[in-house]
């Protein structure tokens, strides 16, 4: 593992030359200089990337097809800058490249280093893999002193789903958790090579027994990603430090939230009629953050706190659907789902989640990750789409057989529509020996994760 400090000017070294010199009797031609941008990472034309003509403060903007031009420069040596959020998402300050102008035939190339450059400089020797294998790099930081944990450690778990037996082309699949540990440079550098894309990661730091929580790396089809990570520090004196975090929620629209629910771990506040809020006493480092509220979709976010500073972080969120009101007493059919629901708790078969647990979360699936026996993989960094994992004996890990208020669903789609308040209670059993009757279905190989909503207990 290199550190990427070695690559942020690699695009830097072209020395073109647009024609033969000029002789020295003659006055300075002044000539038009085309030029092409391009995005070697993706393989394709860079639109709307910033190009300076640095010796003369000069700039435009690359079109659709990342062609650009200056007209009128006198022949000399320049150098050429562009700058592009391309090179923002990979902690590069961009490209430039130093050119002799003569006639202007010539154009002038910049580029955003391929994929094989980047692992080579990140990576070494390793071989290059194929395209549905990426790297992920950044820097650890301290968040008292703001520099780089030297010898920090970083590790990356992801879930991966394998068939049972390959060769016999069986339909099972399993769950497989992958990790990937490594230990960061003397100057907190760190790359994890061959990582799988589109996949979402768990991420944490460490030195010694100061440590992160995780926080997820969502999903991406980009091959080379960055992700600066802040740990407290490295000594018990640095865990105790603490920080403010100050911010809003917002609707799609750009609209303040009010008394959305935000939390970072055990501490929790409210939005304000302007959609602000400000937590204090938050622990240093990378945290996760959550908002929720009813009538508006969880939203999880990331804030780096440091020591006796403050962080600003926004939310965006935005309405879902509400479930239509019913003003109704609690129907019989409602009763008799209530006393089932005890009667198996008192059986101690599963286990359970009640309404006060459920409400506690921002998301239904950071409720579940609480749970015994269930592991929940997130599909998206928001926590909206996700599969449950069980492990059920003589099967291994399985998809859960999943209810909700007493019928089988296909997938977990219909719960990202609700929020943790809606529901009264989840029983989860993870083998299909321990389902109750009334809650085993046809078919049935796996265990049972059921969702009771409050409007099916009325």
């Amino acid at each position: 593992m290199r550190s990427f400090a070695s690559i942020a000017f690699v695009v830097a070294a072209a020395h073109l030359s647009a024609g033969a010199p000029l002789s020295a009797q003659r006055a300075p031609a002044r000539v038009t200089v085309t030029g092409i941008a391009f995005d070697s990472l993706r393989n394709v034309p860079l639109a709307n990337a910033f190009i300076i003509l640095t010796e003369s403060s000069r700039s435009t903007t690359s079109d659709e097809r990342g062609r650009f031009r200056f007209d009128t420069v006198p022949a000399g040596t320049y150098t050429f800058a562009m700058q592009h959020a391309v090179f923002d998402s990979l902690g590069l300050s961009g490209a430039t490249s130093k050119v002799t102008v003569t006639d202007g035939r010539t154009p002038v190339q910049l580029w955003v280093p391929s994929f094989t450059t980047l692992w080579r400089a990140a990576c070494g020797d390793a071989p290059v893999p194929a395209r549905d294998t990426g790297l992920v790099y950044g820097n650890v930081r301290d968040a008292t002193q703001r520099r780089g944990v030297s010898q920090a450690w970083v590790e990356f778990t992801w879930l991966d789903l394998v068939k049972l037996d390959a060769a016999k082309r069986s339909t099972n699949v399993t769950q497989r958790r992958w990790k990937n540990e490594v230990q960061a440079d003397g100057e907190g550098n760190y790359a994890v090579c061959g990582t799988p894309i589109d996949m979402s990661f768990s991420v944490r730091a460490f030195h010694g027994t100061n440590t992160t929580p995780n926080v997820t790396l969502g999903p991406s089809s980009d091959r080379v990603r960055r992700m600066d990570i802040v740990l407290s520090g490295t000594s018990a004196a640095d865990a105790a430090r603490r920080g403010v975090v100050r911010g809003s929620v917002v609707d799609s629209a750009g609209r303040a939230v009010r008394e959305m629910r935000v939390a970072i771990g055990e501490l929790d506040t409210r939005t304000d009629p302007e959609g602000r809020f400000t937590l204090r006493g938050v622990p240093t480092g990378t945290r996760p953050v959550e908002a929720s509220a009813v009538g508006y979709n969880p939203v999880q976010g990331v804030v780096d706190v440091f020591a006796d500073d403050t962080a600003q972080v926004t939310l965006t969120t935005w309405r879902v659907s509400a479930l239509d009101t019913m003003r109704v007493r609690a129907s019989a059919n409602g009763r008799i789902r209530i006393a089932q629901f005890e009667e198996r708790r008192r059986q101690g078969f599963g286990t359970y989640l009640d309404s006060t647990a459920l409400g506690r979360r921002a998301t239904i699936s950071a409720a579940l990750a609480t749970m015994p026996g269930l592991t929940v993989q997130n599909q998206s960094a928001n926590g909206r789409n996700f599969n449950i994992w069980l492990y059920s004996s003589g099967v291994g890990n399985c998809l859960a057989n999943i209810l909700l208020d007493g019928v089988q669903q296909p997938n977990s789609e219909i719960l990202n529509t609700l929020h943790p308040t809606d529901f009264a209670a989840v029983e989860v059993y993870p083998q299909r020996t321990t389902v109750p009757t009334e809650l085993l279905r046809a078919n049935q190989s796996c265990g049972t994760v059921a969702f009771w909503t409050k409007r099916a207990w009325r």
